[in-house]
């Protein structure tokens, strides 16, 4: 028997327990839905197939079958414009898969007016493997975003413990220097975003290491994940940048028309 939310329960329990709910064993996925189509979905497979590796998730649905799923979710929620989150939980020698979306979209407004960001009051050890994995273990990153909201600002940088940058509570970060893109590099201890990976792939960003202290070095800087894509950075700490709006946005618009 056991007590959930006012009520003992026997035999039929109201939620699934396994490792993933009770000890974060769990891998998950967001997509961005871009007219009714998932974007960039063989990488975010990929990554999902690493991630439950790592984690010692018995997860065995091939592609082609979790594409078409994610499609029918998104049809059945009549999804435009959103998201889709894959959710993977260990459960013993087996998995437990979730699957939703929702129609919240970065607004341009939001996006034109760029971010304000500060870094992240704990740090991230570069040895950690849960660094280079999506996985339910995210409850650092969420405090560190409220805690940016809480001061009125939009995001929160982590520093690993020799103080170089890694990446964002829920972003990856790039510098730019007369017009060529930099971003942390992954053994830093960081996740290997999805346009990150495309902008290493595609668009010639250099991977360096960046201390803490170089930020007043760049001309400006930006943000990335797989549902605001690019994000100028106005602020971040006490530097202000002047970013390159139109660059940013014709860089967005090369993602977008990628066939991946």
């Amino acid at each position: 028997m056991i007590y959930f939310n006012g009520k003992y329960y026997n035999n039929e329990i109201p939620y699934k327990i396994n490792e993933g709910l009770m000890f974060g064993q769990g891998i998950f996925e967001t997509l961005k839905v871009n007219k009714s189509k998932l974007e960039f979905f063989k990488y975010h497979y990929e990554r999902l197939i690493n991630g439950c590796n790592l984690l010692n998730i018995n997860f065995d649905m091939h592609l082609e079958e979790l594409y078409d799923i994610s499609n029918e979710v998104i049809r059945k929620n009549k999804i435009d414009n959103g998201s889709l989150k894959i959710s993977i939980l260990k459960n013993k020698e087996t998995y437990d898969i979730i699957i939703s979306s929702n129609n919240r979209i970065y607004l341009e407004e939001v996006k034109n007016k760029g971010y304000d960001v500060i870094f992240a009051k704990t740090k991230k050890y570069s040895k950690n493997p849960l660094n280079y994995v999506k996985s339910n273990n995210y409850v650092m990153n969420i405090l560190e975003l409220e805690r940016a909201i809480k001061l009125n600002k939009d995001e929160a940088i982590f520093l690993n413990e020799k103080n170089e940058i890694t990446e964002g509570t829920i972003s990856n970060i790039y510098f730019v220097k007369n017009n060529e893109i930099y971003t942390p590099k992954i053994d830093c201890g960081l996740l290997n975003g999805i346009i990150r990976r495309i902008l290493i792939e595609n668009f010639n960003t250099k991977e360096v290491i960046i201390e803490s202290k170089e930020i007043k070095n760049f001309d400006y800087a930006f943000l990335s994940n797989s549902l605001m894509r690019i994000l100028p950075i106005k602020k971040f700490e006490n530097i202000k940048y002047n970013y390159d709006l139109n660059f940013l946005k014709h860089l967005e618009s090369e993602i977008e028309n990628l066939k991946i």
